[in-house]
């Protein structure tokens, strides 16, 4: 099969393969035990990732017990990537995106990372 035609989920095993074995490569260099081969692997392992980007997950908790609520945020500083909603009731999760920023949810845990991050 052609991978144009193959979706992501038929290759991500293949990928994930395929960047386990990369690093066993560069951290065998590191393991090596010889300067040159370990300097050699710490440069490949800090050029590896094309970037990062670190993000915050907040949790508020809404309720708990039978049933319980939670916002779950993420985040970095004061600014909102994602809102979900989980409701839990014992063992049954539901999640749901929430993605109004007009809604009062979203404007709820904007207020709470706001005050958290001291962005007021």
């Amino acid at each position: 099969m052609d991978t144009k035609e193959m979706t992501c989920a038929d290759r991500i095993s293949a990928s994930l393969e395929s960047t386990e074995e990369s690093l066993k490569d560069i951290f065998a260099l590191i393991d090596d035990g010889r300067n040159e081969e370990t300097d050699q692997g710490y440069e490949l392992l800090w050029d590896y990732a094309l970037g990062m980007d670190t993000r915050q997950e907040t949790i508020i908790t809404l309720s708990w017990g039978g049933p319980a609520s939670y916002l779950e945020v993420t985040h970095r500083g004061a600014d909102i990537y994602t809102i979900t909603y989980r409701f839990s009731d014992w063992f049954d999760t539901a999640t749901q995106e929430v993605t109004d920023q007009e809604s009062a949810i979203w404007r709820y845990a904007q207020d709470v990372i706001n005050t958290q991050e001291g962005a007021i």
